[in-house]
C-alpha cells in the first residue's frame, strides 16, 4: 500500500508540474528520482531494490540531459499567454479561447523582444476596431499564421486592425490569423462553417490570406504543434480531399499524453527532425490555397480573393508555390514589392535578430497597401 501510494502521488505531482511549473519535466524527473529512491528503500527483495536504483539512475539521467537542454534554450514566454491561451478546436485544431485577454512576454536570453497583450473577442478572434454602422460597405476576411494574427505587436497595429481604421471603419474586419496557423485551417473554416455564421449581415467583399514557404509544411502535417490539425490528401479528381486530422488514428489519451511530452525538452530534441518538403507537398498547398479561394467565392459571391505572399524571389519553394498561384488565376501580392527595400534589410521589419516577426512598422506599410491597391481599386472599379 506505502509503494502505490507514493505512485499515485508521484502522478498527481507529475499532472500539476506539467500543467502549471515551467520546464516542468526537470522537475518531473526530480520528483521520480525521489519515488525511485523511496521505493528502493522501502524494498526488502534485493532484486526489487536494485530494479528501483536502476530505475531511478535512468530518470536522472533522464532529467540531466532535460536539464541541459533547458539551459541551451535562450527563448522563455511570461504572462497569462502561456496559461490557458488556446483550446482544442474540433474543425482547426485549435484555437484561442474566446473571450479572453493575455499578456504575452518573450525573452531571448536577457533580451526582451516584446511584452504585449493578445485580446480575443467573444467569436474567437483577435479584436478589430468599431465600424461607423451608418456607411458600412462590407466585411473583410483575413486568414493566415502569427504574422496576421500579429504575433508581438498590440491589438490596434496589427495589420487587419490598421486597414480598418486606414479605411474608416467602412468595413467590418474580421483577424481568423493565429499563431501557426496555415491553409489548411483558412479552407477547413470556410468548408465547415466556422466563417460564414460570424459574417452574417455583411456581405464579404474581400478575403485576404497572407501565405509563406512555411506553410507549405504546415499543410502537409509537419508542425509538432498542429498534430490535430485539419488534414487534407491530393485528390486528382477532385482537389484536395478533406480525411479528418492529422492525428485522427490516435485515441484521445494518447493525443493527451502526446500534447504533455511536447513540453519536454528531450522529446522536441527526438521530434526535431522534419523530413523535406516535395514537389506534392507545394502542390498540396496551392491545391488548398486553391480550393480555399473556391469555397469563398461560393459563400460570398461578391468576394475578391487577394494573397499576400512572403519569401524570397529565386528561393525554390517561394518560387514554386508563387507560380502555382498565379496560374490557378490567384491574385499574389509579393511582400518584396511592398515593403520598401525589404530583399535588402529585412531585418529592419523584424521584431528581432532572434525574431522575424513583422514589426508594427511592417504590419503599417502593408495595411497602407491593402487599403490603398486593394481595397481602393476594388471599390473605384465597383463604382
Amino acid at each position: 500500500m506505502t509503494r502505490l501510494l507514493l505512485l499515485l502521488i508521484g502522478a498527481g505531482l507529475t499532472v500539476a508540474a506539467t500543467a502549471w511549473l515551467p520546464a516542468p519535466f526537470v522537475w518531473v524527473a526530480a520528483l521520480w528520482c525521489v519515488v525511485a529512491g523511496a521505493a528502493a528503500a522501502l524494498e526488502t527483495t534485493a532484486w526489487r531494490r536494485a530494479l528501483w536504483i536502476n530505475v531511478g539512475a535512468v530518470i536522472m539521467a533522464l532529467g540531466g540531459f532535460e536539464l541541459y537542454l533547458c539551459q541551451q534554450e535562450l527563448v522563455r514566454y511570461e504572462g497569462s499567454y502561456t496559461h490557458g491561451y488556446s483550446t482544442e478546436h474540433d474543425v482547426l485544431g485549435y484555437a484561442p479561447v474566446p473571450g479572453r485577454q493575455s499578456r504575452a512576454i518573450k525573452y531571448h536570453g536577457k533580451e526582451l523582444i516584446y511584452d504585449t497583450v493578445y485580446t480575443i473577442d467573444s467569436r474567437g478572434l483577435r479584436v478589430s476596431p468599431p465600424t461607423d454602422q451608418s456607411s458600412t460597405y462590407g466585411s473583410i476576411l483575413f486568414f493566415g499564421g502569427s504574422v496576421t494574427f500579429g504575433e508581438g505587436v498590440d491589438d490596434a497595429r496589427t495589420m487587419p486592425y490598421r486597414v480598418g481604421v486606414k479605411t474608416h471603419g467602412r468595413y467590418h474586419v474580421y483577424n481568423f490569423g493565429f499563431h501557426g496557423y496555415g491553409p489548411h485551417q483558412m479552407l477547413s473554416a470556410l468548408e465547415h462553417d466556422v466563417v460564414a455564421p460570424m459574417v452574417m449581415g455583411s456581405p464579404v467583399t474581400l478575403v485576404i490570406y497572407q501565405g509563406m514557404p512555411a506553410h507549405v509544411a504546415r499543410a502537409a502535417g509537419l508542425s509538432i504543434w498542429d498534430q490535430h490539425g485539419p488534414k487534407y490528401v491530393l485528390s486528382d479528381q477532385q482537389g484536395p480531399a478533406y480525411l479528418g486530422h492529422f492525428d485522427g488514428h490516435l485515441s484521445r489519451p494518447i493525443r493527451w499524453l502526446q500534447n504533455e511530452l511536447e513540453k519536454s525538452f528531450v522529446f522536441r530534441k527526438f521530434r526535431e527532425g522534419q523530413r523535406a518538403i516535395t514537389p506534392d507537398d507545394i502542390r498540396l498547398y496551392v491545391a488548398i490555397v486553391t480550393r480555399a479561394r473556391d469555397v469563398a467565392a461560393a459563400r460570398f459571391p461578391e468576394a475578391q480573393f487577394h494573397v499576400l505572399l512572403w519569401g524570397w524571389r529565386g528561393e525554390e519553394t517561394f518560387d514554386a508555390i508563387r507560380d502555382g498561384l498565379q496560374k490557378a488565376n490567384i491574385t499574389v501580392h509579393q511582400i518584396n514589392d511592398i515593403l520598401p527595400r525589404y530583399t535588402d534589410n529585412p531585418a529592419s521589419y523584424e521584431l528581432s535578430p532572434h525574431d522575424r516577426h513583422p514589426t508594427a512598422q511592417a504590419h503599417e506599410l502593408i495595411a497602407d497597401y491593402v487599403a490603398t491597391h486593394i481595397i481602393g481599386k476594388a471599390t473605384n472599379a465597383a463604382r
